[in-house]
């Protein structure tokens, strides 16, 4: 059985449609990712409380670059 993993170096919890809605919005040319980390928080906030959003939050914003740039390259190819 595949495991599912949209929260990259996370584990998914009630959150993990949250981590789902992240990664497609970082394919997204409209989207910054400031924006899409944002989001998440605010997502994140609502299904597992504010601590679990703020670490998962300041993990994006530090680690999540080199994903960020990875999905954009992928995008105009």
């Amino acid at each position: 059985m595949n495991a599912v993993d949209h929260c990259t170096g996370w584990w998914e919890g009630t959150w993990s449609n949250c981590c789902a809605i992240h990664d497609s919005m970082y394919a997204d040319q409209f989207v910054s990712k400031l924006q899409a980390d944002v989001d998440l928080v605010r997502c994140v906030a609502e299904a597992a409380g504010w601590p679990m959003a703020i670490l998962m939050g300041a993990g994006v914003m530090l680690l999540g670059l080199p994903f960020w740039i990875r999905t954009q390259i992928k995008r105009k190819r």
